[in-house]
């Protein structure tokens, strides 16, 4: 009895202790987010004066999540090769901040840090620590943004790693990502074009890094002359980019189209009219790249982009000659008329499908032997009157005109009519009748 005691005592001790193991592990939270992106701008090597948008996201399991966004540090110095942040203060962090459930595109925030406390360099001036006056609470699915200017691009090109740690003070999190140095470029492609005067196509546009192209009356870095600007495009080329314009073309002008960085990383053209911010594409000589002229042929009733004409369908075009008009099938009828030796004469009289079944000349036929004619009956059709047969009256149009497409039918005889054609058939069917009747005459007898 005991011992059994002892055993299920035992039992539900190990119970307990599995179940506290697994429920510390399963609330244990990750000291790992990211990955880390940078973006340099420009991003070619030994650039003086680049711009690095650093972003990293925080998973829902970071050791962060509920924490105060409290501080960041971005080392350069775990990988080579490794860029200069020791220029970078407090004045040059153009936004930290959060992007509020990782929404919005490249490095914008919807809630920035309330105060920078402190930047200090760290590894020789290839990391820099930013210290937050706190008061924005870190969610899970937010991304972590910073914004640093005037970082010195390495010598050399390639690509290296980069850490990022969230928070150096208290629950520590460390995330990694790369960064590529290259040297930037930009080609644009604006061909001769006709525009009602709103807007302009430009053909094509490659950029290394991202960033806009602008339309403008002069060519190169020309504050005050930006006529038109497309939205943000990235890294790639890109064709048929219509962009509308400010002040629309009245004439035949010229127009220039310039490729421009987004210097900020805010996915935003700002370029007043007293200075650049995003500033043109420009080569490791410092001369302005990716530009293109086109002439502009002013034409109030172009379209920008060609459009497809559509073929007509040919139409008959009515001529002089009328068309002749479909009719009813004319129906023969047979008139039986009298004569005066006591002998019936089937006349069959045929009518005709057109407007010209009878004759018009005017002359009549005599007959003969001094008998009385007896007048006659004869149901003419008229083509696209109405009439209809057998109603004892004839409309007879004064002349036909030759050559108009009318024809006048020719009268047969009985032997060729409806009538020949029913004797024949009665004829047939009583010649089959007696034959029939004899074969089985034939059969009886025997």
């Amino acid at each position: 009895m005991f011992e059994t005691y002892r055993v299920r005592t035992a039992v539900l001790i190990s119970i307990v202790l599995v179940a506290a193991v697994a429920a510390g592990l399963g609330g244990a939270r990750s000291t790992s987010a990211g990955p880390v992106t940078v973006d340099p701008t420009p991003s070619g090597p030994n650039e003086a004066d680049s711009t690095h948008a650093v972003t990293v996201p925080v998973g829902s399991d970071t050791a962060v999540v509920g924490e105060d966004f409290a501080s960041l540090l971005v080392d350069y110095s775990v990988d080579q090769p490794a860029a200069d942040v020791s220029n970078v203060g407090a004045n040059r962090i153009e936004r930290i901040g959060i992007d509020r459930g990782d929404d919005d595109p490249g490095s914008q925030v919807d809630v920035r840090a309330a105060e920078i406390s402190s930047v200090s360099g760290k590894a020789d001036g290839n990391a820099v620590r930013i210290a937050l006056a706190g008061e924005r609470t870190i969610q899970a699915g937010d991304e972590l943004v910073v914004v640093m200017q005037s970082v010195q691009n390495p010598q050399n090109a390639g690509t290296a790693d980069v850490s990022v740690t969230i928070n150096t003070e208290s629950a520590a999190v460390t995330a990694d990502g790369p960064v590529t140095y290259e040297q930037h470029d930009a080609t644009v492609t604006f061909e001769d074009q006709r525009s009602a005067g709103e807007t302009v196509v430009i053909d094509s546009v490659t950029l290394s890094e991202g960033g806009f192209v602008a339309v403008q009356n002069t060519s190169g870095a020309s504050p005050g002359e930006v006529r038109a600007v497309s939205t943000y495009l990235g890294p790639g080329t890109h064709e048929d980019i219509e962009v509308t314009l400010d002040d629309q073309v009245t004439g035949d002008t010229t127009l220039y189209a310039q490729a421009y960085t987004d210097s900020n990383a805010d996915r935003t053209f700002d370029y007043p009219p007293d200075g650049e911010v995003d500033g043109p594409y420009r080569n490791t000589d410092d001369n302005v790249i990716g530009s293109d002229s086109a002439a502009i042929t002013y034409d109030p009733n172009a379209g920008n982009t060609p459009t497809a004409t559509p073929t007509p369908t040919p139409t008959a075009t009515p001529s002089g000659t009328p068309t002749p008009t479909v009719t009813a099938t004319p129906t023969q009828t047979v008139t039986p008329t009298p004569t005066t030796s006591g002998t019936p004469a089937d006349t069959v009289t045929p009518t005709t499908d057109t407007a010209t079944a009878t004759d018009t000349t005017g002359q009549t036929d005599t007959p003969s032997d001094g008998e009385t004619p007896t007048p006659t009956e004869t149901a003419t059709a008229t083509a696209g009157e109405g009439s209809e047969v057998g109603d004892g009256n004839t409309d007879t149009p004064a002349s036909a005109p030759p050559g108009d497409g009318t024809e006048t039918a020719t009268s047969e005889t009985g032997d060729g009519g409806f009538g020949g054609f029913t004797t024949t058939l009665v004829a047939a069917l009583l010649l089959g009748t007696l034959l029939g009747g004899s074969r089985l005459a034939e059969r009886l007898t025997e």
